[in-house]
């Protein structure tokens, strides 16, 4: 009976991670143009099914094939660029009118505002190439003045170059504008690390919307069909060390039976067996108690070494929330770190116990005091 509920555990186990892998990779990378942005998960075409995408992350293509991207009470924005690293979107800024930050922004869509660019506006009385002409958009001289000639709009970053006299003497800088809004952030769902670990971000289960990361296949083989020759392969020595085991431990106890009948005992009677002094976790009252870091855009910490988290090795990023463990300052992910410390009272650098952390490690289950009672008898 045991080997039976074993053996289905572990089959649902394998069955879980079958799923998972092949909920995250069902979904073909897809674009509405040969030279336009990619578009995979947590973004999805209408086209595609709905495990491909996050709800609110729909995209759709116009007659023009450009990739529009609708955002509630501002219509649709033509998209120029996916980070799916930095999480970040970016659009075809309007110029006309010129946009304000007060009506243009992301409300009722999983984005946060936070991109802005500026822009100069120049006049050219006359046709003159414009280097990054695939930054340069032309602008409606209604929007700008009463003007002659053609009007367009600069990115400020490739501008710089003509600020010291640099421009054609048939053009003049009419205006600069700045906080133009140029593309959203997003938060969730989070998927960052995983693009910077080449994994493959997804479903774990479309139903309750929970997401995970699957690592990339570098070989020939899917993911899913390692996984099938994995199990096939692992699936009949897993099963018969199971049996040995239970039989190993059924031996074990009609032994301890047969010695306990009998009375016969291995040890004095006047030997206390001690439970082992080792510390486990710590509760998380002492957890919490630890300082706490929330990192600026420098990134800037005491030591400049601490610039990853030696417990799961990613480098810090701006924002990240870090804990310190006391008495030895190392740095941490929090969530990392409360982990840890819920099963080990050390520090995963230089193995030091905070002081009083032994006196508030969990106790461990022992067996000892029924040890003693059997051996006593």
């Amino acid at each position: 009976m045991e080997i039976l509920t074993l053996f289905s555990l572990f089959l649902s186990i394998i069955f879980s991670i079958t799923h998972r892998v092949l909920c995250v990779e069902t979904c073909e990378l897809t674009s509405c143009s040969p030279t336009g942005p990619t578009v995979r998960f947590p973004f999805r075409l209408g086209r595609q099914p709905r495990q491909c995408g996050y709800p609110g992350f729909d995209l759709s293509c116009n007659n023009q094939s450009q990739l529009l991207l609708n955002i509630p009470f501002t219509g649709n924005l033509v998209v120029t660029d996916i980070n799916y690293t930095s999480q970040t979107i970016l659009f075809k800024p309007k110029f006309c009118p010129p946009p304000r930050l007060d009506t243009f922004s992301p409300f009722g869509s999983p984005f946060d505002f936070g991109l802005l660019d500026e822009y100069f506006f120049i006049n050219c009385s006359s046709t003159w190439y414009f280097p990054g002409s695939s930054s340069v958009d032309v602008v409606d001289k209604d929007c700008v003045g009463n003007v002659n000639g053609t009007v367009v709009a600069f990115p400020g970053r490739f501008f710089n170059g003509f600020k010291d006299g640099g421009l054609p003497e048939n053009c003049t800088n009419i205006l600069l504008a700045t906080d133009i809004p140029v593309g959203f952030r997003w938060n969730a769902p989070f998927c960052g690390r995983c693009e910077r670990d080449n994994g493959t971000c997804g479903y774990k289960n479309v139903e309750t919307l929970e997401v995970g990361c699957s690592v990339t296949s570098k070989g020939g083989l899917s993911a899913g069909a390692k996984y099938g020759i994995t199990i096939g392969a692992g699936l009949p020595g897993l099963f018969l060390l199971v049996c040995l085991s239970i039989y190993a431990r059924k031996k074990i106890n009609d032994r301890a039976l047969i010695q306990q009948r009998h009375h016969v005992s291995d040890f004095p009677t006047t030997i206390a067996l001690q439970p082992p002094r080792f510390a486990m976790g710590l509760d998380k009252l002492t957890i919490d108690s630890y300082p706490m870091t929330v990192l600026g855009e420098s990134k800037r910490l005491p030591k400049p070494s601490d610039s990853t988290c030696a417990i799961c090795l990613s480098e810090y990023q701006p924002n990240d929330t870090l804990r310190t463990v006391p008495e030895c300052n190392h740095y941490f992910h929090s969530n990392c770190i409360d982990e840890w410390l819920k099963l080990n009272a050390t520090c995963p650098i230089c193995r030091n116990f905070p002081e009083g952390s032994l006196d508030r490690a969990a106790p461990p289950l022992s067996s000892s005091s029924s040890s003693t009672s059997l051996f006593s008898s």
